[in-house]
């Protein structure tokens, strides 16, 4: 998945950082715990919280849940950009670089008149510092020793930056396998969209409804409505809808991987509808182009160069970083790499990309790197309407005692001990929206040897039963990583490979028994998903199965001439018909897997 440069969020974490903090009374300030430690700096726990919360009010987002991925992705982004920014202040002081009192006076009432432009006057600013508990001189304070530690930072990466090697020319040949190794990152789309946004949280109902108004959108642009009005009146993709809802040329590449699965999927000057985690994108395709190296190996070329450049950095950073002190909720903090941190702008959706010198996106444009839905969003567990899931358990059985006991003397016992039997199940679902699946599965069950004393005689049988069922289930998520399951199915079976072996003091005779007819389940269960793209679970469930064979055909495989049997197989003195049952209560184990979720 592309990246880009990492460190391009720091310039946005300090600002944003600065009015979070001047968000808090000083009172406060005093008493908050601090959480991030570098060297001789400090976050607290609450300036942490409040940069957070900021960064995704700047994407115009609902903030995530504490303790779910895509929260933590952005503490982490916070993170890492503070322990950056403060590193490379400090190194900016031990090589020299000064910045003047006047050039920060400067930065500071800028940044302190864009924040006055958010009120409707002075009076109005000056009351909300007043209701914070702050005076204009702390604000300016806070905000004036924050960007001095930007400005000497970002210094200090450009002069590290310059004094880095321009990187050994990147040849042809080079070039060339690289475009080789995954050509069709290189295909160029151009296309427009009308977002229809899904704010996070949101039920399934909600969910259903957007995706009506985004295919009564639709069918009105295919008969014959202005895209471009349309996409002005509806679309929430801020940085598009002014322009029509055009978005430009842009590589394969460059595009979230699943979105671009949708988009290269309709055809030239088409339309079509693409699912994202942020909502429903309507998409007109205006222009397609195959994968042409002679067109991308320029853009390869300094991609390339670049990467040389970054990889420099990063070792420059990783050295800072490695004689520092940090500490993160008084642990010592090991953090990851930088490119793991989440970028500014991450979280648009779509694209981040970042043009070539000739006005196209350059291979290595920012990229949204979520792929799915973060948890706490759209109820991640769910699957989209329209995709398949496919599945297969195992389960095992607790059988009523009702099989062939009619064949027998009303007093005999069936004599069976655990386990009864068990069951293995294929099927594969279709998703009629979020909550609601019907499909097709397959069940081999198997029945253990049981016996019956009956007198003199000793009887035996086993059993199989094969069965194609149709299903249905309805999903009800419990969080961001369980479904709660309610599922029905039913069909026509078949008793297969069944047998009774009668052992009486004269002989032995042995019998295949085969039958047919309906028979169905149903219960409930619980499934986890594992991974972060919510594309696999494993869950577990209890069922109660209602499958009685009567009307037993029978075959004789060995008779000594002493006893007789009749199909239907009946109890000869008493004229009951016998009977071989599944019947019973089942506990199951499954897993499932989502491929067309996204």
């Amino acid at each position: 998945m592309k990246k880009g440069h990492w460190l391009q969020p720091i310039l946005w974490t300090a600002f944003w950082g600065a009015l979070a903090s001047c968000a808090l009374p000083a009172q406060a300030k005093l008493v908050d715990e601090v959480t991030l430690v570098v060297d001789q700096e400090a976050m607290t726990r609450g300036e942490l919280e409040e940069s957070i919360q900021a960064f995704f009010m700047a994407q115009r987002m609902s903030p995530a849940k504490p303790g779910t991925p895509f929260y933590e992705k952005a503490k982490q982004f916070v993170v890492e950009s503070f322990i950056r920014e403060v590193l490379m202040a400090e190194e900016a002081d031990r090589v020299g670089i000064s910045v003047s009192d006047a050039e920060v006076d400067k930065e500071t009432d800028r940044e302190v008149d864009g924040m006055k432009k958010g009120f409707p006057s002075e009076a109005d600013f000056q009351e909300g510092l007043k209701h914070e508990g702050i005076t204009l001189e702390d604000l300016r304070s806070d905000i004036r020793s924050r960007l001095k530690r930007r400005i000497k930072a970002n210094r200090a990466m450009r002069q590290q930056t310059q004094s880095l090697p321009g990187g050994v020319a990147v040849t042809d040949e080079e070039a060339r396998e690289h475009f080789a190794k995954a050509p069709q990152d290189y295909e160029q789309v151009k296309f427009a969209v009308i977002l229809f946004r899904i704010p996070a949280g949101s039920k399934p109902e909600y969910v259903q409804e957007v995706d009506k108004q985004a295919q009564g959108v639709l069918a009105e642009i295919k008969g014959g409505a202005d895209f471009s009005a349309y996409a002005r009146k509806y679309s929430e993709e801020k940085g598009s809808s002014d322009r029509g809802g055009v978005m430009g040329t842009f590589y394969r590449s460059e595009l979230d991987p699943k979105l671009a699965k949708g988009i290269f999927a309709i055809p030239e000057k088409g339309m079509g509808i693409v699912r994202a985690p942020e909502g429903f994108y309507i998409v007109r395709v205006d222009k397609k182009q195959k994968a042409d190296y002679a067109l991308v190996a320029k853009d390869i070329k300094d991609s390339l160069q670049k990467g040389g450049q970054e990889a420099g950095l990063q070792r420059w950073f990783e050295g800072l970083k490695k004689n520092a002190f940090i500490t993160l909720d008084g642990k010592p903090y090991q953090g990851s790499a930088p490119s793991g941190a989440l970028k500014s702008g991450e979280g648009t959706g779509m694209v981040q990309a970042k043009p070539g010198k000739d006005g196209k996106p350059s291979p290595t444009g920012s990229v949204d790197d979520r792929g799915a839905a973060p948890k706490g969003e759209l109820y991640p567990t769910l699957p989209a309407g329209g995709s398949l899931i496919f599945g297969g358990g195992v389960e095992g059985f607790a059988f009523d005692t009702r099989s062939l006991v009619d064949y027998h003397n009303p007093g005999a016992d069936t004599q069976q001990e655990l386990p009864y039997g068990f069951g293995l199940q294929v099927g594969m679902d279709y998703a009629l929206d979020p909550t609601f699946q019907v499909g097709l599965q397959v069940e081999f069950l198997r029945r253990f040897t049981a016996t019956v004393p009956d007198g003199l005689d000793r009887a035996s049988w086993d059993a199989s039963a094969l069965a194609p069922s149709l299903s249905s289930k309805l999903l009800i998520p419990l969080d961001e990583t369980t479904n709660f399951i309610v599922g029905f199915s039913g069909g026509y079976h078949f008793l297969m490979a069944g047998s009774l072996t009668v052992e009486t003091p004269s002989g032995t005779d042995k019998v295949d028994l085969s039958a047919e007819g309906f028979g169905g389940k149903a219960g409930a269960g619980i499934e986890f998903f594992l991974d972060e793209d919510m594309n696999s679970s494993i869950g577990f469930g209890v069922d109660y199965r209602f499958l009685p064979f009567r009307s037993l055909q029978t075959k004789v495989v060995q008779d000594d001439g002493t006893g007789t049997y009749s199909s239907p197989l009946v109890n000869l003195t008493g004229g009951k018909e016998a009977l071989v049952d599944f019947s019973g209560v089942n506990v199951g184990f499954q897993v499932r897997f989502y491929p067309g979720k996204d």
